[in-house]
């Protein structure tokens, strides 16, 4: 099987809006003829709350392994965003060699090219095949799109199970995965907004690793997002293996990870509103926190929560045209035009700004679209312009 990895493509970024991940490699079979067989007795060993802690925390724990992810959100199609949206409505292929939380090589799987991501302590690099470069990427910003790297079973159980921490837990039938008995849990949201209506995950009983997550809404009885490893070993990779092997001629960037967003600042954006929808805005982890980002909100907690991005005018109006194609829902503004859509899992509300100059805005997020409605509603005009 031929490896490749999922990350940014830095060195585009300073003409663009915000973070989009990208990837791409060769696919090949694997059996899976052995996770027929019954699984195993250990997994009664704990208690679903124990499952959860475990899982949680699981970061430690190296593996070399190759994972598949399958989405069916629905979404459409949205300038710059294109790339993002495919991680969420079609099949992702991933190999991952995971050292520890700051060491790991993850590569994304497609038949069209390779793009392996390395991150190397606060140091992440970027090889694109086809491209012929190495990006590197000093620190991080607080907020970016998803990439590969988060459907992973273990980051993407991690991340859910995390915010849903006083959200209960429940049992679920063993299974075997990758050829391992794993124990099952379900985590049920109690927030009446969030379209995240289950999250369950499947964990390694030994070292908590987290195998294969489901996640469902409220009225389909079939996962919207699912993610499992096909093979995994829990011995740490070669050493080797997490350095970029690059030929001679290829080219090289290095690129300060907030320099990323610096096109967010040319927008203008007017300071957010504390509070939206009824949420209160959450100040973003980092030295700079929210600041880093700027006009660019996340509202609510736990698995209810949305964002808010500034869109250029251009951009605003090619999504909003995008998402009226995709039956989108109008609504009423007194200053512009806007478009809600509601999948499975994740809600969208595009403003295409008012005026000739002013840019609009894109709400997104795990909640109803009714909630982003009303958050787009209470925008005060100034800051959409």
């Amino acid at each position: 099987m031929a490896s490749s990895d999922d990350v940014v493509a830095a060195h585009r970024f300073s003409r663009r809006w915000l973070l989009v991940a990208a990837g791409g490699a060769t696919l090949v079979g694997l059996g899976v003829a052995r996770d027929a067989l019954p699984a195993g007795a250990g997994a009664a060993d704990r208690t679903p709350e124990q499952w959860r802690a475990r899982l949680v925390g699981s970061a430690a724990q190296p593996y070399v392994g190759y994972a598949r992810s399958s989405g069916r959100l629905g979404l459409p199609d949205l300038p710059q965003l294109e790339q993002a949206s495919a991680l969420l409505t079609s099949t992702t292929r991933i190999r991952a060699f995971v050292a520890g939380p700051h060491r790991w090589r993850v590569d994304e799987l497609t038949p069209a090219g390779e793009r392996d991501t390395y991150r190397l302590g606060d140091v992440e690099v970027v090889w694109d095949f086809g491209a012929n470069q190495l990006t590197r990427v000093v620190g991080a910003t607080p907020v970016r799109l998803p990439r590969a790297a988060d459907l992973l079973p273990p980051e993407l159980a991690r991340r859910l199970v995390g915010l849903a921490p006083g959200d209960p837990v429940s049992a679920l039938p063993a299974r075997r995965i990758a050829g391992r008995s794993a124990a099952g849990l379900r985590v049920t949201p109690l927030d009446p907004d969030t379209t995240v209506g289950r999250v369950d995950v499947w964990v390694e009983p030994s070292s908590g690793l987290p195998l294969r997550v489901e996640v469902g809404g409220h009225d389909d009885p079939a996962p919207v997002l699912v993610t499992e490893f096909r093979e995994i070993d829990l011995r740490p990779p070669a050493p080797d293996v997490l350095v970029p092997a690059v030929p001679p001629g290829a080219g090289a960037v290095r690129v300060e990870a907030a320099g990323l967003t610096g096109a967010l600042r040319v927008l203008g954006a007017a300071p957010l509103p504390d509070r939206l929808a009824g949420r209160d805005r959450v100040r973003l982890p980092g030295p700079g926190g929210s600041d880093d980002l700027p006009g660019v909100g996340l509202y609510g907690t736990g698995l209810a929560g949305f964002a808010l991005i500034p869109l250029p005018r251009r951009v605003a109006r090619r999504a909003l045209d995008g998402a009226t194609g995709a039956g989108g829902v109008p609504v009423v503004l007194p200053d512009g035009a806007a478009v809600r859509l509601g999948t499975p899992l994740l809600s969208v509300v595009i403003h295409g700004g008012a005026g000739r100059r002013r840019g609009g805005v894109l709400l997104v997020g795990t909640v109803a679209p009714a909630v982003l409605e009303q958050a787009v509603r209470e925008l005060p005009v100034r800051r959409r312009a």
